[in-house]
């Protein structure tokens, strides 16, 4: 930036010069204006101090001198850890807030898991004590206890078997018996709930394993997308690193001299805006 500014006095002072060489009622030379840039100048008569194009006066410095950085290396990076992309390209502000994000979720993925196992333990319990099944049966079996208020009688799980056994096998009696007898629940498995109240509070301890067993899947969603967000955002920073955009100032100004048709020396500002 010190160089850019630097060229500023020298160039001034060739333009005042160069009008000061021509005296009044003399022929300024004619100018084919060329856009570099849309800031420099082009004589038929070249003055070689005026070749080279005017700089550009930049209202901070730039963020360049990190080399080339591969967008798709960046994105594969923070595909693998969510913010190594970021510290790939530099930006190491940007990869410890994905970093963050990530343990965060994964602190929330565990957090469920372990609320899921107390809870499953709770309803476990609660089937032992008002049901004196052992904990740790089947997950079926759990199931089956929350749907039938009773295993056996009106309205009970071995008589919706009975069912399922006729409408199987209608002319088969036999067959029907095959399939009561390896579907029903006897013996120690048979239950009754007695009261509609402790079958809903049953209920109400599965929905709440549930509940967690959901949230904890949820956690998993939010960490492939912390991935596929860090991913792309990494890529980007890549490209705009590349393109001398990184670090650099959402806006810049360039100022060059332009003689007028007078004999006078004017000015051009332009700003840019980098994206």
């Amino acid at each position: 930036m010190n160089r850019r500014i630097a060229w500023l006095p020298v160039i001034l002072v060739l333009v005042l010069a160069q009008i000061a060489v021509s005296a009044p009622g003399s022929h300024l030379p004619a100018r084919d204006d060329l856009a570099r840039g849309g800031l420099s100048l082009r004589y038929d008569e070249p003055i070689s101090e005026l070749e080279p194009e005017a700089q550009p006066v930049e209202l901070s410095r730039s963020g360049g001198g990190r080399g080339e950085k591969n967008p798709l290396v960046a994105m594969l990076l923070s595909f693998a850890v969510p913010g190594w992309g970021e510290f790939y390209t530099g930006h190491d502000g940007r990869g410890r807030a994905f970093m963050a994000a990530e343990g965060a979720i994964w602190v929330g993925y565990v957090s469920y898991r372990l609320q899921e196992d107390m809870r499953v333990e709770d309803y476990e319990e609660y089937v032992s004590v008002h049901l004196g099944v052992d904990e740790g049966a089947d997950h079926s079996y759990y199931e089956d206890l929350a749907d039938y208020i009773r295993s056996e009688g009106a309205n009970s799980y071995n008589e919706d078997i009975r069912s399922e056994a006729r409408s199987l096998f209608p002319d088969d009696l036999e067959a029907q018996e095959r399939y009561f007898q390896q579907n029903a629940y006897s013996g120690d498995d048979m239950w009754d709930w007695g009261a509609r109240a402790r079958l809903e509070e049953y209920r109400e301890l599965r929905h709440d394993a549930s509940v967690s067993s959901r949230n904890a899947f949820y956690m998993t969603g939010l960490a492939v997308l912390n991935r596929a967000l860090s991913g792309i955002d990494a890529a980007w920073m890549a490209r705009r690193s590349n393109a001398g955009h990184d670090g650099a100032p959402p806006a810049r100004l360039s100022i060059a001299p332009i003689p007028e048709e007078n004999g006078r020396c004017g000015s051009k500002a332009t700003l840019e805006f980098s994206f």
